[in-house]
């Protein structure tokens, strides 16, 4: 009997064995989120390829920094994160982003707050976003306002630019580079954000080619669902 027992845990534990063997559970690709994503953003910022606080969400940032990092390695630069990338990443004499003396930046700070809004917990405006509407977002230093469609959210807004027509798309794109900077940006600002004919204060940040995270009080980031400091403070800059 003990016999029969052993053989039939040898056999469940099989598939396990040759799954671990082959990789093909070890591999991060963008769109997965969690704690494992955190320890690649957070080594890839420690070698200088990521400059943007860790998140726990692999998306199109910490993409290009798995493929600049692959690519200065000399691995296959297609922005997953497999066995080769992970034992090179975790060795001790990875690779290093080589130093430069400047680092050009094409952004200021947002300026002084003119507008102000109420500050609303993000539980109660989850419950009133509609998925694949669009919504109005306000700059609270500029007045300048961008539509915005939001696509889910559990922690905070997660939002994109619209894709028609192609000439609010571009208007748009072109008016977050301007308050948030370039590509890949890991600036924030404050911004006002309309539901139901209210404005209400918020924060907001970009990645620099389609899609915004709009943080409202009591939001949460998605690292460890802990707060972001940085929000929270824009937050209370656009607040009455």
């Amino acid at each position: 009997m003990k016999r029969i027992v052993l053989f039939i845990l040898i056999l469940l534990l099989l598939p396990i064995f040759t799954t671990a063997a082959d990789g093909t559970d070890n591999i991060l690709s963008q769109g997965d989120k969690g704690e494992d994503v955190v320890r690649i953003q957070t080594r890839l910022f420690d070698l200088g390829f990521y400059t943007y606080k860790p998140t726990g969400s692999f998306q199109t940032v910490t993409r290009s920094a798995v493929v600049s990092y692959q690519a200065a390695c000399g691995l296959s630069a297609d922005g997953r994160i497999g066995e080769d990338t992970m034992r090179s990443l975790f060795t001790l004499g990875a690779k290093r982003v080589d130093f430069h003396a400047e680092v050009p930046l094409s952004f200021t700070a947002q300026g002084a707050i003119t507008q102000k809004g109420e500050p609303v917990s993000w539980k109660t405006v989850r419950e009133k976003l509609t998925e694949g509407e669009t919504y109005h977002v306000r700059n609270a230093a500029t007045g300048e306002t961008v539509s915005l469609v939001f696509s889910s959210g559990e922690k905070h807004a997660e939002t994109a630019v619209p894709e028609r027509p192609y000439s609010e798309r571009t208007a748009a794109v072109s008016m977050l580079t301007a308050w948030l900077g370039s590509a890949n940006s890991f600036y924030k600002c404050a911004v006002l954000f309309e539901l139901d004919g209210q404005w209400i204060a918020a924060s907001m940040q970009w990645d620099g080619e389609a899609h915004a995270c709009v943080y409202f009080k009591d939001s949460t980031s998605h690292v460890l669902n802990l707060p972001d400091a940085e929000h929270e403070a824009n937050i209370r800059k656009a607040s009455y």
